[in-house]
């Protein structure tokens, strides 16, 4: 059975993660010496982005939902740095304060 449609009032999985990146990336230099991805900000935003990935597994028909779920939810996996090849964009579309 597909999911429902989400509500048009809801921002996506996507959007929200790429929000809190950008959160993150506009705090990191008020932080002295604190990556993006160590703040709430970023946290937040790489969990949510594995919960998605996890759920998406699930609802694909994993052998083992309980193993995926089970691997989200501990947490394991190390941060990964904020930041590819589209900062540039980013960048031009809102410059950091100086």
């Amino acid at each position: 059975m597909p999911p429902a449609p989400r509500h048009p009032d809801r921002r996506s999985a996507d959007e929200l993660v790429a929000e809190l990146r950008d959160e993150a990336t506009d705090l990191e230099p008020d932080l002295r010496g604190i990556p993006a991805h160590e703040t709430v900000y970023g946290e937040a935003a790489q969990t949510l982005e594995e919960y998605g990935v996890a759920l998406s597994q699930i609802a694909a028909g994993m052998k083992d939902p309980k193993a995926v779920a089970a691997e989200a939810l501990s947490l394991a996996k190390p941060l990964l740095p904020i930041g590819d090849e589209l900062d540039a964009l980013r960048d031009l579309l809102k410059p950091r304060r100086t």
